[in-house]
This record gives structure tokens, sequence and C-alpha cells, in this order.
């Protein structure tokens, strides 16, 4: 394996390499990875091998196989799975027993899903990305998980801090006993925006951001988009030692990670998933 992380764990099982999290991992209630490249049957270059997008070059069968062989590998299974229908938006669903299999085997009734939410045993979260920023919550005391899908225009939205606020409306959940994974995604090294947006949300964050979130180099501008997430989640009551930010950049790994912004839009979408097991 040429990934290397420095906070988060790069597992291999049956070839399939995925992600975990020293802070989730903590957690004997839960099951929790983010998929890779690596492990899939997909053989069109830009989407080999662990391809998770239906609506790509791949056929249908080859997806679900990837499904099936990336479930296997990280002990849950497809049935479980409930998949967020991503519109770039701040909405969250309350994920059932009755939604088990959304999105790969019985089809979604839900569209406009960025956010998924549950306290139900056996209902596997699960959100994708390609450069966006994928967020797993877990309540150590009230045992509920949450999974968030964070591109700019939800970081913007600040659909982490809306996660937290349900976890407290649905749970009565403390925020200093969640815990949150921030999973691999593009880094402000790789994330180059124009200025109106850059603008945008230095006008918006720079109040809770005391980091160098926002960057201008050589008249270019860059966002660090999971560090805004953080100061999100911090500000939303998250103690900081509760947060894990993963250094593992889409844009700068494309070779072990699928990233939008480095294959000009030719490419696959890994998925990252939380389930509550016992």
């Amino acid at each position: 394996m040429n990934l290397k992380s420095k906070n988060s764990i790069i597992n291999e099982n049956k070839g399939v390499v995925f992600v975990t999290y020293p802070n989730l991992e903590k957690l004997d209630f839960i099951n929790h990875a983010s998929s890779t490249r690596i492990g899939g049957v997909s053989k069109i270059s830009h989407l080999a091998q662990m391809n998770l997008r239906f609506n790509s070059e791949d056929t249908k069968e080859t997806v679900i196989q990837n499904y099936k062989i990336f479930a296997d590998a990280i002990g849950t299974d497809i049935n479980n799975m409930v998949f967020s229908k991503q519109m770039h938006n701040d909405n969250i669903k309350i994920a059932a027993e009755s939604d088990r299999g959304k999105g790969i085997t019985n089809d979604l009734d839900y569209t406009n899903i960025d956010g998924l939410i549950t306290n139900k045993k056996n209902v596997a979260l699960t959100i994708f990305g390609a450069d966006c920023v994928p967020i797993l919550f877990a309540d150590k005391n009230k045992k509920a998980i949450g999974a968030a899908h964070c591109g700019w225009r939800g970081t913007y939205k600040e659909l982490a801090g809306i996660m937290v606020e349900k976890f407290k409306e649905l749970y009565m959940s403390n925020p200093e006993d969640i815990i949150v994974a921030i999973a691999p995604c593009i880094h402000k090294c790789c994330y180059e925006v124009d200025k109106k947006l850059f603008e945008d949300f230095k006008n918006k964050f720079n109040n809770i951001s005391k980091t160098d979130a926002f960057v201008v180099k050589n008249e270019k501008f860059y966002l660090d988009l999971p560090d805004i997430n953080r100061q999100i989640l911090l500000k939303s009551g998250i103690k900081s030692d509760n947060i894990l930010v993963s250094d593992l950049c889409t844009g700068c790994a494309p070779d072990m990670l699928f990233s939008h912004r480095k294959s000009n839009g030719k490419r696959g979408v890994m998925a990252s998933v939380i389930e509550i097991i016992k």
C-alpha cells in the first residue's frame, strides 16, 4: 500500500484497502470505514478499482459487486446500507430500520439528503465523496450516529453544525459526548477557488476560524474545508479532543483516492459508512 497517514488507520482485508479512525475505533458499539480506490473489480482506468458510483460508465452489476466486496471487507452487509441522495444541501434524514438497503437493494424514495442520522442497530449510514468532506458522528452515551456530506455548499450552510443540533433535538445529546471523524477529502494544498468564493467564505467564517484556513499564494486562493468544518463543530460544542481530521488529501493521492479536481471530473466515488452493531 502506498497510502500513508499519521492519524488515520489504513486497513487491508481481502485485498480491499479502507480507512478507519482511532477515535471512532474506541467505540465498541459501532462499525465504520471509508473506502479507497483499491480492492474492487472496476476495469475502466478512471474508475478502477473500487468505484461505488452507479451513474458512471461501470455497469450496475460491477458497482453492486464492488459494494459486496467492500461490505464484506469492512464487516457489514449491503442490505444494511442506507444511502444519502446528495444535492449539496443541508437536509438530514432520520434513517429507520425500514430504510435498510435503500440505494442498493431497494429503491430510494427520497432525494436532496446530504445528512443521515439514526439510533437504530444495523442501519449502515452511507455517504459519498471524491473531494467533498465526509463527516462521521457517534454519540458515545446515547448510542446514536450520523453521517454528513459537506461540499463547499454544505460547508457554507454549516451542515456539520445542523447535524449536532439534530443529535440534541432527537436524542438529547450533549455535544461533548459526540465523537467526530472527518474522512479523506481535498485539503487546502489542492483546493483552489475563485476570489469571490474565497471572500464569501472568509467573510462568513472569519470570526470562528483562527487558523490558516484561508490561503493566498501566488495570487491564487485556497480554502481549507476540513478545518472550516472542524471550526463549525467546535462552535457547536464538540470538544477539540473528540474531533479527528484525517490528514489524507484526495488531491494528493489520486491513485489511491478518487478526486474530482485531479481527474477533471472523470472519476468514481468513495463511500464512508457508520453503523451501530450492538
